[in-house]
């Protein structure tokens, strides 16, 4: 009697940390950590990879170092809005209350921008190392100190401000989607993966067109608008090279707090209506 009286105490815990909303957190910072990490490498080398192989001018050689660096240190941040997207939809779901999921979201989205940063950060050592040869040896071919560049400043405040918002939009999300986050598990992350997966590669694809064009028509900002995590590689990119970044980095910040507005405008509609 006393083992087993031992044991359903000891479960008792793990049983209520299992079913508390913040267990589905930590999964999504261990995947936001994981997905930084596993972006790091590619974006060390983002100009190389995917604008142009072959830099040999200075002006070229300057972009690859900026672009590289930017984008390095702001790993993670397109796929953690979906993280952080669907972060608030589960608290929608085990949260009870808007108002209390909303209150959760916004520290659950900060928690995981900051391990995103951090990893992204931790990650991007290789990256640093080049620049510091840069600035050693080329004195004045780049900013003594990037960190302290307004430009990067602004680029990571706005990514960063990105996930509580993606988050908060996700909470309106899970409101609206309420009777289909009732389906098996399985059915539920099946339709998240996939959809994710459509709208993310349909989202990179645009944002990676939009970061290696030029100008900056009002089509283009109207594709960001529709496609909030789109604008993250283009604001990084356009503003490492000091091609009007500030006007992508700033439509980022305003799509995304546009559209949790609507998300959770639309959501506390539609759960009043069901009431």
């Amino acid at each position: 009697m006393d083992e087993k009286s031992d044991s359903l105490s000891a479960s008792g815990p793990c049983r209520r940390w299992r079913s508390s909303p913040w267990a589905g957190v930590l999964v999504a910072v261990i995947l936001v950590a994981a997905v930084a990490a596993a972006l790091a490498p590619f974006n060390a080398i983002y100009y190389e990879a995917w604008i142009y192989n072959d830099p040999q001018t200075n002006e070229e050689l300057h972009d690859n170092e900026m672009i590289d660096f930017f984008m390095a240190h702001t790993s993670g941040f397109f796929w953690g809005q979906f993280i952080a997207l669907f972060t608030g939809a589960f608290l929608a779901s085990h949260v009870r209350g808007m108002r209390r999921a909303l209150l959760a979201a916004v520290p659950a989205g900060l928690l995981l921008a900051a391990v995103d940063f951090a990893v992204a950060w931790s990650s991007s050592a290789g990256v640093r190392r080049r620049l510091a040869w840069w600035t050693e040896n080329h004195p004045g071919f780049l900013p003594a100190d990037l960190f302290s560049d307004d430009r990067f400043h602004h680029v990571l405040a706005a990514g960063l401000a990105a996930f509580p918002l993606a988050a908060i939009a996700g909470v309106g999300l899970g409101t609206l989607i309420a009777p289909l986050l009732r389906a098996p598990a399985a059915v539920v992350a099946t339709l998240t993966v996939v959809s994710t997966m459509l709208y993310g590669a349909c989202a990179g694809v645009i944002g990676w067109i939009i970061a290696t064009a030029d100008g900056e028509s009002a089509v283009l900002f109207a594709f960001l608008a529709l496609l909030p995590p789109a604008a993250v590689t283009p604001s990084a990119v356009r503003t490492a090279v000091g091609d009007h970044g500030d006007a992508f980095t700033t439509t980022l910040l305003i799509s995304a707090v546009a559209w949790a507005s609507l998300m959770v405008i639309a959501g506390w509609l539609v759960h009043r209506r069901r009431k």
